[in-house]
């Protein structure tokens, strides 16, 4: 199965009056405000697209732009690589939903795919009025793939009628381009989300911190997916810090570890206490009990202990050790604020590729 190199379009840079404060601000916890600025949406895809990434991920949050819209200007700034829209359930009717992910995969001319992020943070579905607890958000996700998949699919109009949704002579008059449907995955780490993904889901993108945990969750996947007739691909977002040599990225990673633990302790309080990430975490368990900002400090922590840092080299054996396990779709999060990140990531890219087409029958 060849591979999918996914990449990422936000819809304004990181904050920061420098490129190094921009750099080091792009492993904070992702803060409510975020511009609109269509220059660099159309930059940034273009980016990924130059630098052979297959698609870029368009990320949601309760406070930021329209993902559906930023993929579009995405599209529309590009010709050949696809956009993932990151989509939650709940926060538009499912009917709708499927209109406008079939609009831009016909406008894309067949370059559409979405990401369905139900787990998320309780805190940011509720700013968008969704009140659920994680465990039936799952259940009503059932019910919103099944009207929204019909939607996409359904040659005549189709009644439903579940706990959470009901439509009466629901259809959408065109098709999109990609047939039956254009690609869907979903992730998170809970057995609700996997029995999702194995009955609704092409991809299951999962975090697999170790070659040990991607065997015993692929296995567990397939095991779902098989009673079904169906065979997923697998996701997994890799975040790196490239450097010319391994010394030379340490010391990056040193440098902006420093930069961002300043940056943090200046920010206000409920910037902090804001961040969907962060309030993750908190609700997981992770860094209740103790003071703001030493939770947030130790979340950045471990957000840097978590990196893949190396030379192209060593970061791409690190990436190959996954693709040789089953990972096909490989989301590459690198830095892209100075021409020698930008040089740095197209050479990962260049080689993640060679090796592919070379291992090609």
């Amino acid at each position: 199965m060849t591979i999918d190199l996914v990449g990422a379009v936000l819809s304004a840079p990181e904050a920061g009056a420098t490129p190094d404060d921009r750099r080091a601000v792009h492993f904070l916890p992702a803060i409510r405000a975020r511009e609109v600025d269509t220059d660099y949406i159309g930059w940034q895809a273009k980016q990924d697209e130059t630098d052979g990434y297959h698609r870029s991920l368009i990320h949601i949050y309760s406070s930021w732009a329209d993902p559906w819209l930023i993929a579009g200007a995405a599209a529309a700034a590009t010709t050949t690589a696809g956009v993932a829209v990151a989509h939650r359930p709940g926060v538009t009717t499912p009917t709708a939903a499927a209109r406008s992910f079939a609009t831009l995969d016909r406008l894309s001319h067949g370059r559409a795919s979405t990401h369905l992020v139900i787990g998320s943070s309780d805190v940011d579905v509720r700013r968008d009025g969704d009140f659920l607890p994680k465990s039936e958000r799952y259940r009503r996700a059932a019910e919103y793939l099944e009207v929204f998949t019909r939607t996409l699919t359904s040659d005549e109009p189709f009644d439903f009628h579940g706990e959470y949704y009901q439509v009466t002579d629901a259809w959408s008059g065109f098709r999109p381009v990609q047939i039956p449907r254009p690609p869907i995955s979903i992730g998170g780490s809970s057995i609700a989300a996997m029995e999702l993904a194995a009955r609704y889901a092409d991809t299951y993108a999962g975090s697999y911190s170790t070659l040990t945990e991607l065997e015993a969750v692929t296995a567990q996947i397939r095991t779902l997916a098989s009673p079904l007739g169906r065979e997923l691909r697998f996701w997994k977002q890799f975040r790196v810090v490239l450097g010319d040599t391994d010394a030379n990225a340490r010391e990056t990673v040193s440098f902006l570890r420093a930069r961002a633990h300043d940056i943090l302790t200046a920010l206000p309080d409920e910037a902090v206490r804001s961040s969907a990430q962060f309030a993750r975490d908190r609700e997981r368990g992770l860094g209740t009990g103790v003071d703001i900002r030493e939770a947030a400090a130790k979340q950045l922590s471990a957000t840097f202990d978590g990196l893949i840092v190396g030379s192209v080299d060593r970061v791409y054996e690190h990436i190959a050790a996954y693709r040789r396990a089953g990972i096909t779709v490989i989301n590459v999060d690198a830095l892209t604020e100075t021409d020698h990140d930008r040089s740095l990531r197209r050479q990962l890219i260049t080689e993640i590729t060679r090796n592919e087409t070379n291992s090609q029958p």
